[in-house]
């Protein structure tokens, strides 16, 4: 299996994939993140993950990607949580997301990973 094998295999998965670096820089974005956040692949990839979380949740993301990032822990171990979302066209959503940490082929932490479904309703 080659490289583009995996991207189309990351591409079709039935959830948003976003992969971001230990800065918070998204790395990753697959076709169901466009879907879902409203943002291409282009306008995602190389921005901090501000461009999907709402301003006023910021200060507390931050904090928990932080904490995950330097206990290389994350608090819910996998299981999804329903959170708001920023999308692209500046309208929000609920989203249900499950997190979990990213390391390379030594063991070492190299960003964190989120899978996103998008929530039964809107937010407002």
């Amino acid at each position: 299996m080659g490289i583009e094998f995996c991207s189309r295999l990351l591409d079709e998965l039935p959830d948003a994939l976003i992969v971001a670096d230990l800065e918070g820089v998204i790395r990753i974005w697959n076709l169901r993140a466009v879907e879902i956040f409203k943002f291409a692949k282009k306008d995602a990839i190389g921005q901090r993950l501000d461009l999907i979380i709402p301003e006023n949740l910021r200060s507390a993301h931050w904090d928990g990607f932080n904490r995950a990032v330097s206990c290389d822990k994350v608090k819910l171990n996998g299981r999804p949580v329903r959170t708001k979302a920023l999308l692209g066209d500046g309208s929000y959503a609920y989203l249900d997301m499950a997190f979990s940490l990213t390391h390379d082929e030594d063991g070492h932490l190299v960003g964190v990973t989120a899978l996103a479904r998008a929530g039964a309703q809107a937010a407002s």
